[in-house]
């Protein structure tokens, strides 16, 4: 069994986790087939998830296990004009959450979380409307896995601006772009060049910890990632 430090480390460092990286409907708290695609979009509203909100072990958390049991279509889609970029604050678990960025020229490998409205009061919650992240509509064309295509969706920016290292934007390694030409870096990645410039001589575990504990000190921490790197 994996003890609670571990699971929190987890939790900062392997943001945005692991997703089938195909179609999946998210059912009993699991991934499962899918098998009739429309009857999984009727009534439902297209919401981009180009973070942790396409994986499994975040639907888990935010949903199956606060008691919220409907099913959610999750679908592979690719979406031209954006790309995901690391968002330019740290989140209460430690991680630096990602970002929709516009970028001419890039079309990133994203998903589609089909959602009813009672779902999307819940997502709304869970991406502190109002305080990190804005529901807005995105405009543009969306491409899903059967070549289906959508002229709008919604998704959340962040109120933060992207992160910059040596002034450019970083893009999130683990998101998959097609044009991208500037850097990339994981989440762990960036947290251990936050660690090194603004408190190198605290271990870099105790680090991360701080920043789940410490919200006086995440917010330090946010603070001087918005300089960049």
């Amino acid at each position: 069994m994996i003890d609670e430090g571990s699971q929190r480390l987890h939790r900062a460092l392997n943001y945005p986790y692991a997703w089938p990286g195909a179609c999946y409907l998210f059912r009993d708290g699991s991934p499962a087939a899918v098998h009739d695609r429309a009857a999984a979009r009727d009534g439902r509203t297209p919401v981009l998830a180009y973070g942790s909100n396409k994986a499994p072990e975040q639907l888990r958390r935010k949903f199956w296990d606060a008691g919220h049991r409907e099913e959610i279509f999750v679908e592979q889609c690719r979406v031209a004009g954006w790309d995901v970029v690391h968002s330019a604050h740290i989140a209460r678990y430690g991680a630096i959450p990602a970002a929709l960025h516009e970028a001419h020229g890039v079309t990133a490998s994203v998903a589609v979380t089909w959602l009813s409205e009672a779902q999307l009061e819940v997502m709304d919650a869970s991406e502190g409307a109002a305080r990190n992240y804005g529901r807005v509509t995105v405009t543009g064309t969306v491409t899903l896995a059967d070549g289906t295509t959508i002229e709008t969706a919604e998704t959340y920016r962040t109120k933060h601006g992207p992160v910059h290292l040596r002034g450019e934007v970083v893009a999130h390694a683990d998101i998959d772009a097609d044009g991208r030409t500037g850097p990339v870096a994981r989440t762990e990645e960036l947290l251990r060049q936050i660690h090194a410039v603004f408190d190198p001589m605290r271990p870099f575990e105790a680090f991360v910890h701080a920043l789940i504990d410490d919200a006086a000190y995440r917010v330090r921490v946010t603070e001087r990632l918005k300089i960049g790197l």
